[in-house]
């Protein structure tokens, strides 16, 4: 009967001790599925982000290539419209030239027709394509002639009277004048080495005439035109700091500002 006991109880404390170590490995394996949930919910978050990462790099790389598209066309709209700007440049000088000159002109050509009128009958018109200066010749009646040919387009008989012009009058308040519209006689027909040479004649015999700082401006266009930057550069940032305020001025700020963005 006490072995029996014995036995009994042996069994009992066998069976406690391995109810604990259940209980045990039960504590542990709940404890490792707990921390499994957590590092698996952190791994679903990290997944989780990384897709909105790879989403914004998507994004960004369709808006930089958008921006890239954008700029392009920016640059190429600038570059038309510089090409733009320098077409009208010289025909925006003619015209302000035509506008300034109107007034003078139509009171010259009314005073000359009276005296044509007057003398008609005694006297011919100049022959104005003679190597000598004739008697007659009257030098605002030459020089508006020779105008009237240059704004109707008629350079090359423009270039012969104005020439004639500067060889009988050198010195009267219209000299630089002829020899401005001599530069652009040619200036006009795209023959910028002629039209370079009669803009610095100009300058060296009148360097204080009324037509410096259209001469300079013309000769930073011809520059632009044959792609010599710095000096047009140069000529534009004389006008500038020389002839401040003035239309020329306005115009050279302009280009100097599209260069800019070239």
């Amino acid at each position: 009967m006490n072995r029996a006991r014995c036995i009994l109880s042996a069994l009992c404390t066998l069976v406690i001790a391995g109810a604990c170590g259940v209980q045990s490995d039960l504590t542990n394996l709940k404890n490792d599925t707990t921390h499994l949930r957590a590092q698996m919910q952190v791994m679903r978050e990290e997944v989780a982000l990384q897709e909105d990462i790879d989403s914004l790099k998507v994004h960004i790389g369709r808006l930089e290539t958008l921006m890239r598209e954008q700029m392009n066309e920016m640059w190429e709209m600038r570059a038309d419209l510089g090409q733009r700007v320098s077409g009208l440049e010289s025909q925006l000088q003619i015209l302000a030239t035509r506008i300034s000159e109107s007034d003078r002109q139509f009171s010259a050509l009314v005073r000359s027709l009276e005296r044509l009128q007057a003398q008609w009958s005694a006297t011919e018109r100049p022959d104005t394509t003679s190597t000598e200066q004739p008697r007659s010749v009257d030098p605002g009646e030459l020089y508006d002639l020779a105008l009237r040919d240059y704004q109707q387009g008629s350079y090359d008989v423009a270039v012969r009277q104005f020439s004639q012009y500067m060889e009988y009058f050198p010195n009267s308040d219209l000299a630089d004048d002829a020899q401005y519209y001599i530069g652009d006689c040619y200036y006009t027909q795209s023959l910028y080495t002629q039209a370079l040479d009669a803009y610095e004649q100009l300058l060296s015999a009148y360097p204080d005439g009324n037509k410096v700082p259209a001469t300079l401006l013309k000769i930073a266009f011809i520059k632009v035109a044959r792609k010599e930057l710095p000096a047009a550069r140069s000529y534009l940032e004389r006008v500038v700091g020389e002839f401040p305020g003035t239309e020329e001025a306005q115009l050279a700020r302009m280009r100097l500002d599209l260069m800019s963005d070239e």
